[in-house]
């Protein structure tokens, strides 16, 4: 499950046990936590508060994932970047990074192209794999429908693609995936799909029942298919039938 801004949740869930325990009731392996935005740390989120409850969730055996949100708008950038996020990875202690790598909509998300897409992604790669961490992406599951931006270029310095499938306001779920897995079968990592677990716009479902429904779907789908896991975007958004699925479903 992804965590965008962790004190609301904290504060919603009254507090690291209890959040941690609805992980766990959630049957959650892993969870993915906001670490950093180009060159600077996503401070919100790095409050002692982020050690108590990667503690609390390992100790129910769940791992705690870091993302960031690369800018590179040139290859300086990108280098410093790399650094910045691999130190603060082994910092805080995650098993992991996800590059949520995006193309760019104003000034935000990835501003660069193919070289800065290199270096970021080789070093970060580098300097994650020096210190025993994994290295993800997290970007379009479609890539191909933008052509300009460099995916392949991330894609191939990671261990895991974990494409957002964002099925909400698609004709079923089992199209979206099947466009998503076809558009991916060049990469030979792990498949791990990103579910639509919100309600709104931008991919999102129509309700909550729509949430679940589709959400359980999607669930089934992955395990017809033999893939190795799967997340959902996101735990502040994700209605109370999307929690109710995943308290009772064998996940």
């Amino acid at each position: 499950m992804f965590i965008w801004r962790l004190p609301p949740i904290l504060t919603v869930e009254r507090g690291v046990e209890q959040m941690a325990d609805k992980a766990e009731a959630a049957r959650l392996s892993g969870v993915w936590i906001k670490i950093a935005v180009g060159q600077q740390p996503y401070a919100p989120n790095l409050t002692p508060d982020f050690a108590l409850v990667r503690d609390a969730l390992a100790a129910r055996g769940i791992v705690v994932w870091g993302w960031h949100e690369p800018r590179c708008a040139d290859v300086a950038a990108a280098t410093e970047e790399a650094r910045v996020v691999s130190d603060l990875a082994v910092e805080l202690g995650v098993k992991g990074v996800l590059m949520d790598a995006e193309t760019p909509q104003g000034a935000l998300f990835f501003q660069g192209g193919k070289a800065e897409a290199l270096a970021y992604g080789q070093l970060l790669r580098e300097r994650l794999e020096a210190g025993g961490l994994a290295l993800g992406i997290c970007s379009h599951d479609i890539p191909q429908n933008f052509p300009a931006f460099p995916f392949d270029e991330l894609a191939q310095h990671a261990h895991v693609n974990a494409p957002q499938v964002y099925y909400g306001g698609s004709p079923s779920v089992s199209n979206r995936l099947e466009r998503a897995i076809r558009a991916n079968s060049h990469l030979t990592i792990p498949f791990v799909p990103v579910g639509a677990g919100w309600v709104g716009v931008g991919g999102g479902c129509a309700s909550g029942s729509a949430c679940a429904e589709r959400g359980l779907a999607f669930i089934r789908l992955v395990k017809e298919h033999g893939f190795p896991a799967y997340s959902f975007w996101h735990w502040a958004g994700a209605p109370l039938e999307l929690w109710a699925l995943l308290f009772e479903v064998d996940v």
